[in-house]
């Protein structure tokens, strides 16, 4: 990396930053909180790894049975506090990546990366919402890849901080 990206990088990977990235968190797992409340507790795509158009059709079902507004609901807060969510779980855990290994490999790419899939399926989640017409389609292969690939590299954050942290420890006890 170029000593041009290390001084952006440090100058956005402060306490500061860090604190609104974790009120943004707080904020948006609220919000997530009460979808999941309005939307009757069923188990959402977005919190599948996987999922068939089959799948997909059948959640968007269930919602139409719970009430006439429910999809509309679930595409509305994909498309507001669902893509609120990545952008700041992505900052904070970048910065706290981006500081557990100062010099090493970019790791902060991993939750940055997480972020960009989060989105991705955000945004065709909401359009296998609003455009549901009953029947399975193909547009929940794309979503459902998004989301496989959301979990993945939330799976290769998780551990990198696993690993940042216990040598942030190991550096700090020695």
């Amino acid at each position: 990396m170029t000593n041009f990206g290390r001084t952006a990088l440090e100058r956005w990977a402060t306490r500061r930053v860090a604190v609104a990235a974790l009120a943004g968190v707080a904020a948006c797992v609220a919000g997530l909180a009460w979808r999941q409340r309005r939307l009757g507790g069923l188990e959402l795509l977005d919190s599948r790894g996987w999922y068939t158009p089959a799948e997909a059709a059948e959640l968007f079902n269930e919602l139409d049975r719970l009430d006439a507004n429910a999809r509309l609901v679930y595409a509305a807060t994909g498309l507001t506090v669902d893509m609120a969510f990545p952008v700041a779980y992505g900052l904070l855990l970048a910065i706290l990546l981006f500081r557990l290994f100062p010099s090493g490999a970019p790791l902060f790419l991993l939750p940055l990366a997480t972020a960009a899939a989060d989105a991705l399926e955000n945004a065709a989640v909401a359009a296998l919402a609003l455009s549901h017409a009953g029947a399975p389609t193909p547009l929940a292969w794309i979503a459902a890849i998004f989301t496989l690939a959301k979990t993945a590299l939330l799976a290769a954050t998780a551990a990198a901080m696993i690993a940042g942290a216990v040598r942030w420890l190991w550096f700090r006890l020695r």
